[in-house]
């Protein structure tokens, strides 16, 4: 039974693969009302094939999916993932429905007996099998026997049951298609001839820009009219959007940092009081790490400079950073055996020789001004190149032993506390350091942490400005209304169907708004990554051919070459004629706006040796007569005559 049990817990990451699958099997074999929840049609969600989706089997099928998200993950699911995992199940209710009507029409089922042999088999599934096997890798037979006759596992293997019967129906539909999948005997032959036949060819090389210039060449407006009509299959465009979109942010308030201020000043409170600090660890943090020693860097500004201040046994905090709010308990000191260096700098530009004794001759001012006792970091908000440093003032924070290139770390590991190092020359510049601390403890400690998230009135509220503005924007004018709410209005590049808006991110029903929507309709609001946004459709292209002014200068060097090669080929055309097919390509060399050369052997599937990729000049050569001269060859680059040489 214990590993039963081990399956028991371990069958969200048994079935990874097929937990949707099997949520949606439930849903079709057992009618689509295994809550037993039967709704009015208002509670309807839509419609698959003539199968309804209530609201609340299809809540259901999310929930258990978030639930299955956090047991995976060890979180929960932030508002951009519950988006994705419900449109997931969406897909998967429409992937599976037609899937169960094309394996239906297809005469596809999976028998109870198709099952009992694959899990009784000599080869049963292998996310079953390795349940099942030893510390050695070996599959244990007999514990496998015994826990598919124990009744006491019957839930489970219904459970696997399905997802198995589930993929057998996906494998035999797979089947199906590739079966059906012929290559004819013609296909056959032209692939055993790329990949079997050798080539060794001569070939003169006629290129178009030598034999015509640019300034003897007239393009004309019909001339370039022509070259669109023969290609109008190139200058298709899929049907296109602007949207202009202003955002709302539904980012947590001060009020929601003040409410997780005082619940984590509470707990303090009954730590402080003598509750034992793990406990109350368990019942608050969403997030409880097993105590652990900590070295210096590993851990924000805020949390180091607490915790390592603190003495075992002491309750510090709270301690505000991008994690939320945390207290902390030291539990325990040591001494570690890697030595940490906390340092400031000043970084000066010693790009060139001159900036270089500049530089230098700054520093040593720097230095002897900084011992006299001006404020070093303010030194470094004012004199550094370090473009961080008009905030940081140079702060480094804790480093250990391979952080820091050579020259900067072999000075600061040497340094005392206290002193200012320099000049210090590495690749980024000159350096002044100066050395803030050392330290090799390693401090154990159990934390409480609460994230500042925003709370439901927070997100309402964003919400409610939101669908405001789009409410006064519909009336009135939606840039006007923008400035008066105080609004950014930002525009996104052209975009296509499906579901993604550049500045936006995914988002069907955005997306559905701008194609079906007309020009400078105003949206609802839409949820977005942390917040909402109120969109106004700016531009619609719909689909079709682009128009000939809009690709008119692009069509100039394809016509170009296109009037080239139609002079070009009446001089090779003459140059044939004189050879004819038992002619010397050599003799053409004395040309110097001809190349002869040779390819040497060549596969016939692969790129031309001297040549490149030119399917012309293979597809002729695999037609000539050996010894012959062939017919010009109208190439991607020029003009072509070549001799088949084997």
């Amino acid at each position: 039974m214990a590993i039963m049990n081990r399956m028991r817990d371990n069958m969200p990451a048994i079935l990874i693969g097929l937990v949707v699958v099997f949520l949606i099997t439930i849903i079709f074999e057992w009618g689509m009302d295994y809550l037993g929840m039967r709704r009015g049609p208002g509670d309807i969600v839509g419609i698959i094939e003539g199968k309804k989706i209530t609201y609340p089997e299809f809540s259901e099928l999310v929930r258990k999916q978030l639930e299955q998200y956090k047991q995976n993950s060890g979180k929960d699911a932030d508002d951009a993932t519950v988006r994705q995992v419900r449109e997931q199940i969406w897909n998967s209710l429409v992937t599976q429905t037609l899937l169960d009507k094309e394996t239906e029409k297809a005469g596809i089922t999976v028998t109870d007996q198709e099952i009992i042999d694959w899990v009784r088999g000599d080869n049963p599934p292998e996310f079953l099998a390795q349940q099942f096997r030893d510390s050695t890798g070996t599959f244990r037979r007999d514990v496998y026997e015994q826990a598919l006759n124990d009744p006491r596992n019957k839930e489970i293997w219904i459970q696997v049951e399905s997802a198995l019967r589930q993929q057998r129906l996906a494998e035999k539909m797979q089947s199906v298609i590739f079966a059906s999948v012929r290559a004819t005997e013609g296909e056959v032959m032209d692939r055993f001839v790329d990949q079997n036949t050798k080539l060794d060819v001569q070939y003169a090389f006629f290129d178009p820009n030598k034999f015509i210039q640019d300034n003897t060449v007239t393009i004309t407006d019909e001339d370039l009219k022509k070259v669109y009509n023969e290609n109008s299959n190139e200058f298709k465009r899929q049907a296109a959007r602007k949207v202009k979109y202003v955002f709302f942010s539904d980012k947590p308030s001060a009020r929601d940092s003040e409410d997780v201020k005082e619940q984590i000043e509470g707990v303090l409170k009954q730590a402080q009081s003598g509750i034992d600090f793990l406990e109350l660890q368990k019942s608050y943090s969403e997030t409880s790490p097993q105590p652990a020693f900590y070295k210096h860097g590993v851990m924000t500004q805020e949390r180091e400079d607490a915790i390592f201040k603190a003495k075992p046994g002491e309750i510090v905090g709270p301690v505000q950073d991008a994690g939320g709010y945390s207290i902390f308990k030291i539990l325990e000191e040591k001494k570690g055996d890697e030595v940490f260096v906390k340092a400031s700098h000043i970084l000066l530009n010693a790009s060139t020789p001159e900036a270089e004794t500049k530089a230098n001759t700054l520093a040593k001012e720097l230095i002897a001004r900084a011992k006299k006792g001006e404020d070093f970091n303010l030194l470094a908000k004012q004199y550094s190149t370090e473009p961080a440093a008009a905030t940081t003032g140079g702060e480094l924070g804790w480093f250990g032993k391979g952080r820091m290139v050579k020259p900067f770390e072999e000075a600061a590991f040497k340094g005392r506390v206290g002193e200012i190092i320099g000049p210090v020359k590495t690749q980024f510049g000159i350096h002044i350091i100066k050395i803030e601390g050392k330290d090799s403890r390693e401090i154990k400690v159990a934390a409480i942490t609460l994230p500042v998230a925003a709370s439901s009135q927070t997100k309402d509220d964003a919400f409610q400005r939101a669908q405001d503005f789009a409410y006064v924007a519909r009336k009135g004018n939606f840039e006007k209304e923008a400035e008066a709410f105080g609004l950014k209005i930002q525009e996104s590049p052209e975009f296509q169907k499906g579901g993604y808006i550049p500045g936006i991110g995914f988002n069907e029903a955005a997306n559905k708004f701008a194609f079906s929507g007309s020009l400078d309709d105003i949206s609802d609001a839409f949820q977005v990554t942390n917040g909402y946004a109120v969109l106004k459709l700016s531009e619609v292209k719909k689909e079709g051919i682009r128009p000939f002014d809009e690709v008119k200068e692009s069509l100039k060097p394809r016509t170009m070459r296109k009037l080239k090669m139609e002079q070009l080929k009446t001089i090779v055309d003459k140059k044939y004629s004189a050879l004819g097919q038992d002619g010397n390509l050599a003799v053409l060399s004395s040309d110097a706006n001809i190349s002869v050369q040779t390819t040497g052997e060549y596969l016939a599937s692969g790129n031309i040796p001297t040549v490149g990729r030119e399917y012309a000049f293979t597809g002729k050569a695999l037609e000539a007569p050996i010894g012959k001269i062939a017919s010009p060859i109208d190439g991607n680059r020029g003009y072509y005559l070549l001799k088949v040489l084997s």
